[in-house]
């Protein structure tokens, strides 16, 4: 909601009959358009459209990629995003909502044709908002080709708790393998997303360097079904720079849960991220060892240091100026 001052009561009211017409305005092109497609932005909604002049934010692109990831998840299928096109912006709240138009190409029928990338796009329609401002709390009720049936209502959110750090250490009992971390890029999305949904790094920061050092889950039976809609994941990485800028270990550990309602069609994911000597000082599952020894071991995975190439190239990906919708 919008707030504006005014000197007397004639003011405000000729203020409040305008902020009305301008929603009703809005509401009816919301009814012609779509959400998506509204023409222009509004005092409730800013449009902007990626291109040269104006490239796409890290951190919608951040979220760009988490509304395919649900749509992969639930179509078992591997859209990557090649750019976004424009994204509506909610205005008037410090927890916003994204309406993103994005072109994504299909990895899998890349990889198994040998085509040109170019046949392969296809151009989605995804909706995140954010549940809470400074928090790794987000949501996405629309995932879909672009003139797939519409509904744009959101839902009500489904659970949006942050996940504990379990009775056990699941880094003892529940670890993927290093390939099985290698095929699943949203591991280092879900990174991204603690990193960058904080209150101090709300920007998607492209440039912050990890490492994932290991990785484990709540999915107990082998092997892992780790396309499982729902499941929480314990990451631990460490942050590069940080290491070097402050002089200490930068061994971090993100608990991130994602969640599917069948029901609504919601699907929540949901973090915190911490330096690991905080969760495994206090909580000392590792039997024999103390928190100190714990913190300096280095687990060697074989992976190489991190910067997600979906985010890399964000800028590059952003440089064609769509001449349509």
């Amino acid at each position: 909601m919008l707030f504006l001052s005014c000197h007397n009561e004639e003011t405000c009211c000729r203020i409040e009959e305008a902020l009305e017409r301008e929603s009703a305005a809005t509401d009816e092109l919301v009814k012609k358009y779509g959400i998506f497609d509204i023409k222009g932005s509004r005092i409730e909604l800013d449009r902007q459209r990626c291109n040269k002049d104006n490239p796409c934010p890290p951190l919608v692109r951040l979220y760009a990629m988490m509304g395919l990831h649900r749509y992969n998840l639930l179509q078992g299928t591997k859209y990557k995003v090649k750019h976004v096109r424009k994204y509506i912006e909610t205005r008037g709240s410090a927890a916003r909502s994204f309406y993103m138009t994005v072109d994504a190409i299909d990895t899998a029928a890349a990889a198994a044709s040998g085509g040109s990338s170019s046949s392969l796009l296809q151009t989605f329609q995804t909706q995140i908002s954010e549940e809470a401002c400074g928090e790794f709390i987000l949501s996405c009720d629309i995932a879909r080709i672009r003139g797939e049936s519409k509904n744009d209502e959101e839902t009500m959110v489904v659970d949006t708790s942050m996940p504990e750090w379990p009775p056990e250490n699941p880094f003892e009992r529940h670890c993927l393998g290093k390939e099985e971390v290698k095929s699943c890029d949203w591991i280092r999305l879900y990174v991204r997303l603690a990193l960058a949904t904080r209150k101090d790094r709300r920007d998607g920061d492209s440039k912050l360097k990890f490492k994932i050092l290991k990785v484990a889950t709540d999915l107990v039976s082998p092997p892992h079904e780790l396309n499982a809609i729902n499941a929480t994941f314990y990451i631990l990485y460490n942050v590069l720079p940080e290491a070097a800028a402050r002089g200490e270990g930068s061994d971090h550990i993100a608990i991130v849960r994602r969640r599917f309602d069948e029901d609504t069609g919601c699907f929540v994911v949901v973090g915190q991220s911490h330096l690991s000597s905080e969760i495994l000082s206090k909580k000392r599952k590792i039997v024999g060892e103390d928190s100190s020894s714990v913190v300096d071991k280095r687990i060697k995975t074989g992976l190489p240091d991190q910067i997600s190439p979906e985010l890399e190239d964000h800028e590059a990906a952003n440089q064609e100026t769509m001449s349509s919708d």
